[in-house]
């Protein structure tokens, strides 16, 4: 059997790695600090590489969550204009941890709960689960409803697969979104050129923004935003949402292309995903981050002003299974 799972401590804190050893491909992630997958190695262009970026000491001294691994943003991504939003006649404050707004959720850095891990003959996975009023019990009074998230990292051959269950298990409406905030390297070989790529995001629509938050106006994305027909990494500075996705059936992708290498990355998200948000962290040309939300910037509220913009709403006892994939080519 090629599929195998390791455990082992780094500083006080278990990482969890999966490994396909008959192609060299392995994913480690840290469930005490937001399920976080923070290193994946897949081969791409002769060689295994790694595609997500994060920082050396991450798994033994976790900081940063917003920028590094692949972070998990849920019940909301990105940022509620002024922590505050109404829901069904009440009304909820969060922990302004963005300026005036709150940002990025509740889960993307606490401690979860490992349910199973297994190697079989066609995959190595982990499950991992966060309740809200389990594992975060004192922001039950800001949201509307409790929830349960489970996340399953499945490794086999050159591709991850993240399956997400998002449950809702109170008598009154669950609102939600979810996303994810990966940073990825491109040139895939440190040093590289930098004009020697291409992004393509099959988006054909964008936010308009104020403050970095949708003012409810869409519109054609502008030859900036433009990345359906490839643009290279270099000199790129993004903090933007794009949306009007374009699917190949059931799956939507974008792909990092190195052209010297001769391979690349693709993020594939299933049809739950409507918006994506680009961002390039100042001072690392080599580093993008492609964010697949459910929903875009503030939804919430904008949802309340009559804006379409993704929310989602469980009835009691319902969940939903939303699948994203990162695998190579080339």
């Amino acid at each position: 059997m090629s599929f195998r799972i390791s455990v082992e401590r780094r500083g006080d804190r278990p990482v969890y790695s999966l490994y396909d050893d008959g192609v060299g491909s392995s994913a480690s992630i840290l469930p005490s600090f937001g399920f976080n997958l923070f290193d994946l190695r897949l081969p791409v262009a002769g060689e295994v590489r790694p595609v997500i970026v994060s920082a050396d000491t991450f798994a033994e001294a976790p900081s940063g969550p917003g920028g590094n691994g692949v972070p998990i943003l849920f019940p909301f991504p990105n940022r509620i204009r002024d922590g505050a939003f109404g829901f069904q006649g009440r009304t909820f404050d969060l922990a302004k941890n963005n300026g005036p707004n709150a940002i990025h959720g509740f889960v993307y850095d606490r401690a979860w709960e490992v349910v199973e891990h297994r190697a079989t003959a066609d995959e190595a996975f982990l499950v991992g689960r966060f309740q809200l009023s389990k594992h975060a019990p004192e922001v039950c009074d800001h949201w509307p409803a409790d929830a349960v998230l489970q996340v399953r990292y499945g490794l086999s051959g050159r591709r991850v697969t993240m399956t997400t269950t998002i449950s809702n298990p109170t008598a009154v409406d669950l609102p939600y979104g979810f996303g994810i905030h990966p940073y990825f390297r491109l040139p895939f070989a440190p040093g590289g050129d930098l004009g020697r790529t291409k992004i393509v995001i099959p988006a054909s629509k964008s936010w308009a923004l104020k403050d970095f938050l949708p003012t409810g106006e869409v519109s054609p994305v502008d030859p900036r935003l433009d990345f359906r027909e490839g643009k290279p990494i270099q000199g790129l500075k993004l903090d933007d949402v794009l949306t009007d996705l374009a699917y190949d059936g059931a799956e939507g992708v974008c792909r990092l292309v190195d052209l010297d290498k001769g391979g690349e990355f693709q993020l594939g998200f299933d049809r739950s995903f409507r918006e994506l948000v680009v961002y390039t962290p100042p001072g690392k040309p080599d580093v993008i981050s492609i964010e697949p939300y459910t929903q875009t910037t503030d939804a919430i509220n904008l949802q309340a002003k009559g804006v379409s913009a993704g929310l989602r709403v469980l009835g009691h006892g319902q969940s939903d299974v939303l699948t994203l994939t990162m695998q190579t080519k080339g």
